[in-house]
């Protein structure tokens, strides 16, 4: 039986050996960093662009919070996701959100904002703009730093 006192000079000696292992001599593939319009978007915050004068509240807003991860606020529900590069052109999805019920002009900026995450993503000017499969566009501004 080994006791407790007898077993470190077993770890010690098991990592020492890792610690001396030699090394592969298959080459280190780096994954390739992403393309420069997709890496500027990373850390970014995003209000959106609604008609009219609406409650500053449910304007909805995302954050790409890493190269491969998204949240934000439809108006009225949270939603998390992916986004990914495609060549030229940026997407998002799958996402998932909170399921609230939503009221009022709410649910037709939400309704509008989810048509919009399924089709492309691309810059004009300062501006990020979702463009829907059926064409409908959804735009977004850079939020105000806090």
């Amino acid at each position: 039986m080994i006791t407790p006192r007898g077993f470190l000079p077993l770890v010690a000696l098991a990592v020492g050996a890792c610690a001396n292992a030699p090394e592969s001599s298959e080459p280190v593939r780096e994954t390739p960093p992403p393309p420069a319009h997709a890496e500027s978007l990373v850390g970014t915050r995003w209000v959106g662009v609604v008609a009219g004068n609406p409650d500053p509240r449910t304007l909805p807003r995302l954050e790409f919070v890493s190269a491969e991860r998204v949240t934000g606020y439809t108006g009225c529900n949270l939603l998390n996701g992916a986004w990914r590069v495609e060549g030229s052109t940026i997407r998002v999805g799958p996402v998932v959100s909170t399921k609230r019920a939503c009221v009022g002009p709410e649910n037709e900026i939400e309704r509008r904002l989810s048509a919009a995450l399924s089709g492309t993503v691309t810059r004009e000017g300062d501006r990020l703009v979702f463009t829907a499969p059926g064409g409908e566009r959804f735009e977004f501004t850079p939020a105000a730093a806090s």
